[in-house]
């Protein structure tokens, strides 16, 4: 979808005159050393920035012009490829690198008619995604997903529903994986409880490709997200719940995600796990959405601060559950600092224990940085 800067100037430029104009975005960076066994370091740092720009053209119709941009980094295959903030030193941009700073481009336009206060017609092109996780190293949708990691398309949608009666979306159009495929998208979030303390949301997706090349192993996906919370005085918790469905060479590939979470006065505890039942005819990498088969991951923090809080993390990562030797373990320690609303600094260190360099650390042991987040 991303294309050259100057389609995104010259749309900017024309609806500048618009009577009212909002800029949303999404700022991600971070940097990080990473120290092998002699405790010299390699260091990184990288960005993921996406901006959008919606002029209201009247109450009822609007323009989206989106863009982006992203360090970058070149593989093993000496290709070039987008950096990942906070993930570790295999995908992760050197200082000095070129790839450090690239221009923005252009990612996108919609038309957006809001026929009515519950129903929103979309001309242009539109993103989705679903089954993302709340763990932190995997919160990218764009990579990670427990039912389909982020497709780009360009139709038509349907975005309709409240807060009282559940929201959908329904997305058709040409996929941007290639010139022949059509995709559908199709999701509903169902609230069957929606008090003020109590909340419980069953979201259903199917994502649907048409074609002799689709440019994926797979043709359909389908999945559920469950979303349960609950409120007391001092205590609240949560639980979300993905299954996934996704078939490879014809057979079914399950994967299902557990996270559950709570609080109570300063103390919090959150919990990740996840697993997907593959083919063992077949690697499980190919037939995976994520890196690992399987993840358990544990963070137990105090809220010190209304702005500060201290975490102690620990996570299990197995790439492939039938090759005996690639899993591997991380200990580390995550000081959350909030400046403002809509924005965390998080400054981590930790140690990873494994006996083996083919994790997304590398040679690296011990590894620090800092990474920053803000929407707006």
């Amino acid at each position: 979808m991303r294309k050259l800067i100057l389609p995104l100037a010259m749309a900017t430029a024309t609806i500048a005159s618009a009577a009212d104009i909002e800029i949303h975005g999404d700022v991600n960076m971070d940097y990080a050393s990473y120290f092998d066994s002699d405790f010299d370091p390699t260091n990184a740092g990288n960005q993921d920035i996406d901006l959008a720009l919606k002029a209201h053209l009247d109450e009822n119709i609007a323009v989206v012009v989106k863009g982006t941009t992203h360090s970058t980094f070149v593989n093993e295959n000496g290709e070039l490829q987008e950096s990942e903030v906070r993930h570790g030193l295999a995908r992760s941009t050197a200082m000095g690198s070129d790839g450090r700073y690239n221009s923005f481009e252009f990612d996108g336009v919609q038309f957006r008619w809001d026929v009515s206060h519950e129903v929103t017609l979309i001309f242009g092109d539109m993103t989705y995604s679903a089954g993302a996780f709340n763990y932190y190293f995997w919160r990218d949708a764009s990579r990670y997903a427990v039912i389909v990691r982020e497709q780009n398309l360009r139709g038509i949608g349907l975005d309709v529903g409240n807060d009282k009666y559940g929201r959908g979306s329904l997305y058709l159009g040409a996929s941007d994986a290639t010139d022949h495929t059509v995709a559908l998208f199709a999701t509903y979030g169902f609230p069957l409880i929606n008090h003020t303390d109590e909340h419980l949301i069953i979201t259903p997706s199917l994502d649907w490709v048409f074609g002799s090349e689709i440019n994926r192993s797979h043709t359909y996906v389908l999945g559920t997200e469950i979303d349960y919370s609950k409120s007391y005085e001092k205590f609240n918790y949560g639980i979300y719940a993905v299954w996934g469905l996704h078939p490879y060479k014809g057979q079914g590939v399950h994967s299902f995600l557990l996270e559950p979470s709570m609080n109570y006065a300063i103390f919090n505890l959150a919990l990740t796990y996840f697993y997907t039942i593959t083919d063992k005819s077949y690697a499980a990498e190919p037939q995976l959405m994520t890196d690992d088969q399987m993840l358990f991951a544990v963070e137990p923090s105090f809220n010190i601060h209304k702005k500060y809080t201290l975490g102690v993390s620990y996570e299990y990562h197995d790439p492939d559950k039938e090759i005996h030797g690639d899993d591997f373990q991380f200990l580390g320690m995550n000081h959350y600092i909030y400046p403002t609303m809509n924005t965390e600094i998080v400054i981590w260190h930790g140690y990873n224990f494994t006996d083996t360099d083919d994790t997304p650390f590398g040679k690296a042991r011990f590894s620090l940085g800092l990474s920053g987040k803000a929407s707006f």
